[in-house]
């Protein structure tokens, strides 16, 4: 009997034993790896957020070099992109009365002062940006031979929804974003007192004197709409929000290693940075911007900080 009893003891201790090992081991392997994830300190910075508008050039000096007789280009030795003085020489036109007098001058020589061509002058400096005739071309009196164009005339029209009235008005500096990176610096010069009534934006210029641009080149204006010069920012990608953009979240770091959801509103925005108010957060705290998606609040995170 005692055997039995020692026995049935000692396989009891065993089957206690086993089952503590196997707690152990379950208890060991629930136990989760921190996440690597990046973060960077909440810093103070200047921030300015741009209004971005598209405009196109046009000269808005234009003239056009108009015929005063009917007859045939004899003379004509210009082409687009020439430049020509006001009162020069365009061109010269022979009429059919003239070809007919060339006859009658071999009889009564005083007509030869009427056989010469007579000479269209222009009544603008400028460039050529448009020729019509050449050599030989019939016109008749007041056809369009040319246009030219002053290229200190130069500006630029801005299309501004009506809501923006507040913030840009002559005077405004902007910066004009070329097709080839170029940037240039200027103010609005002027406003068309109308208002498109489809789009309801209405057109601003901007003079540009010196600039060497074609007509038509289609270009971003941007001008500062607001700015804060003690903002805190955070990186744009260290911000999250929900489907409908009604909550945002950053995932602060503390104590080096524990991830807690912390909400923040958004204020102003450039390309890299997001101005953000929230009261429980400050400048040097540690915001993860690589590795936070999806993740829970109070998760365990190993940070590469940079």
């Amino acid at each position: 009997m005692s055997i039995q009893y020692f026995k049935y003891i000692a396989t009891l201790l065993i089957v206690v034993n086993l089952s503590a090992c196997k707690k152990k081991v379950d208890t060991v392997s629930e136990k989760k790896a921190p996440i690597v994830v990046t973060a960077v300190k909440v810093q103070q910075n200047e921030i300015k957020e741009y209004l971005t508008f598209n405009g196109v050039t046009q000269y808005q000096k234009k003239e056009n070099i108009r015929s005063n007789v009917t007859g045939y280009i004899s003379w004509m030795n210009y082409k687009i992109g020439d430049n020509i003085r006001s009162g020069q020489t365009f061109a010269s036109v022979r009429t059919k009365e003239q070809d007919a007098l060339k006859e009658a001058v071999k009889i009564d020589s005083s007509l030869s002062k009427f056989v010469n061509p007579i000479t269209i002058r222009s009544n603008a400096a400028g460039v050529f940006t448009g020729l019509n005739v050449t050599v030989n071309d019939y016109v008749a009196e007041g056809d369009v031979l040319a246009t030219v164009v002053q290229p200190k005339s130069l500006v630029i029209q801005v299309n501004v929804p009506y809501e923006y009235e507040d913030a840009i008005q002559i005077g405004t500096s902007c910066e004009i974003m070329l097709q080839n990176g170029e940037m240039l610096t200027a103010k609005v010069t002027g406003t068309l007192p109308t208002i498109d009534p489809v789009a309801q934006s209405q057109v601003f210029l901007i003079a540009l004197p010196d600039a060497n641009l074609p007509e038509n080149l289609n270009v971003q204006v941007r001008t500062i709409y607001k700015e804060d010069a003690t903002a805190m920012t955070i990186p744009k990608k260290a911000l999250q929000t929900n489907e409908l953009l009604s909550e945002f979240w950053v995932m602060k770091v503390i104590h080096d290693s524990l991830a807690l959801k912390q909400k923040v509103v958004p204020l102003l925005k450039n390309d890299t940075l997001v101005q953000v108010k929230s009261q429980g957060l400050k400048i040097n705290d540690l915001v993860i911007t690589e590795g936070s998606y999806q993740m829970q609040d109070s998760t365990i995170v190993s940070i590469i900080k940079q």
